[in-house]
């Protein structure tokens, strides 16, 4: 009663609330979903199979496009690392969950600090061209050694790998294009080494990039 009543009182006023027509719309799709559902099972049995089976070849042709564009941009990369003399600063790492790019430090930051060098644009740029290719998620990691902080911008080495991940994922969206919503980045300080901390070589591989493409599953 008391909606009809604001029903009514709104009509007076000669609109109506956003709230209502979401209602609406959403009402109307799902009566058209279910009106569908209710058709579909007055088929017959092979009718219902041919449909499904079509469904479902639709969804694996879908599957093998994206398979492949990965397959594709993982090939590219091995490629570019290769050609390029990358390995001394650049790794590409694959498995069944993601494809990891690890980028040494050294080529992309000055110590102690988060803006890009002139020399990691090369690099990110390749990327980019990459996920340009692919819809899949990508999360950027910062990484440090376990000396403390130099100079007074970054309190803690969480600080300084978190703004370089973040200084990564800048440029991809307003130098590359990248979509935003695709990216994510987080900073892991010194606490996730890939070496113990007890060389300048050890800590130089510990400071690192890491960007994770997430296979589609």
């Amino acid at each position: 009663m008391d909606m009809e009543r604001e029903r009514k009182a709104i009509r007076r006023r000669g609109r109506s609330p956003i709230w209502l027509t979401i209602y609406s719309d959403l009402m109307t799709n799902l009566m058209l979903f279910f009106l569908m559902l209710f058709g579909t099972s007055r088929m017959a049995t092979e009718v219902q199979k041919t449909i499904y089976k079509t469904i479902r070849a639709q969804f694996s042709r879908e599957e093998e496009i994206f398979v492949k564009k990965e397959e594709d941009a993982i090939k590219k990369m091995l490629t570019y690392v290769e050609e390029r003399r990358l390995r001394g600063f650049a790794t590409v790492k694959v498995s069944e969950q993601r494809v990891k790019i690890m980028l040494a430090d050294p080529v992309l930051f000055d110590l102690g600090e988060s803006e890009l060098k002139p020399s990691a644009i090369v690099v990110l740029r390749q990327v980019a061209r990459l996920l340009e290719e692919i819809p899949n998620a990508v999360l950027v990691e910062g990484h440090t050694d376990d000396r403390p902080v130099i100079g007074d911008k970054f309190r803690s080495n969480w600080e300084l790998s978190t703004a370089r991940a973040f200084s990564v994922i800048r440029y991809f969206i307003e130098q590359e294009n990248i979509t935003p919503e695709r990216l994510s980045a987080v900073g892991y300080g010194e606490y996730r080494p890939l070496y113990p901390n007890d060389t300048e070589e050890n800590r130089a591989k510990n400071r690192r990039i890491e960007i994770n493409i997430v296979r589609i599953q």
